[in-house]
């Protein structure tokens, strides 16, 4: 099966290219609409996943254009996400609403629920859903390559500890986790571990990801309470 992803969001873009080609799917990427549509004047394509929020204007005028075109599925995947919204999109010709933020589990379902009707990825219904973590804001935790990828589409590479600091701090959705739940995280319950251990990797991971890791921005300090994550550009 052939998908065609219109998405200009790097991390997002990245998860699903992944979630889809490790159950068996083709995909092909496209981050503006005139990018999508020249692929699809050169190749066909079983399911067209469109985001609306793009570059060089709304995603509604490719999906409307499509839906006139043939009977091919169409998945909006957007942040729109108002009862008048939703409404919009399916007036516009889509076949199924994907709102954002989502489990890649989720997205999975969606495709398959879509092609079952003509051919159902080679790959066990769930077998990669496992492992899979929900993107927090425009950034993807990958699992299979312990990175992190940035919504620039750059991939960031975490040693284990990091990756799993990151994890918890991915798990709250912007929300304070404990020092001590973090450490837990870390030791995955088999011991005590150092109090410095935290720190250590907090320490770490901003030189990673901030601009400025003396000031930053995304995993920031709640005094007495612990750390939060803040996934801003």
């Amino acid at each position: 099966m052939n998908v065609l992803l219109v998405e200009d969001e790097g991390a997002i873009r990245y998860l699903c290219d992944t979630v889809l080609r490790k159950n068996g799917y083709q995909t092909t990427a496209a981050t503006t609409i005139q990018a999508a549509r020249k692929a699809l004047e050169t190749a066909a394509f079983d399911l067209l996943i469109i985001d609306l929020n793009l570059p060089d204007g709304d995603g509604l005028q490719l999906v409307h254009a499509e839906s006139l075109a043939g009977a091919t599925p169409i998945l909006v995947m957007t942040g729109r996400n108002t009862p008048e919204q939703r409404f919009e999109g399916f007036e516009a010709g889509a076949t199924d609403y994907l709102i954002k933020p989502f489990h890649p589990g989720e997205l999975l379902h969606r495709v398959q629920g879509l092609l079952s009707g003509q051919r159902r990825a080679p790959a066990a219904e769930g077998a990669e859903e496992a492992d899979a973590l929900p993107p927090f804001g425009p950034w993807v935790l990958d699992p299979s390559t312990s990175n992190l990828i940035m919504d620039s589409g750059t991939a960031v590479e975490l040693t284990p500890g990091e990756f799993d600091l990151l994890k918890r701090l991915f798990a709250a959705q912007g929300h304070v986790v404990s020092r001590d739940s973090l450490l837990e995280a870390v030791t995955r319950g088999e011991s005590e571990g150092h109090p410095r251990t935290v720190d250590v990797l907090i320490s770490r991971l901003r030189k990673k990801l901030e601009p400025d890791p003396a000031n930053p921005r995304h995993i920031i300090t709640v005094p007495r309470q612990g750390y939060r994550l803040e996934a801003t550009k």
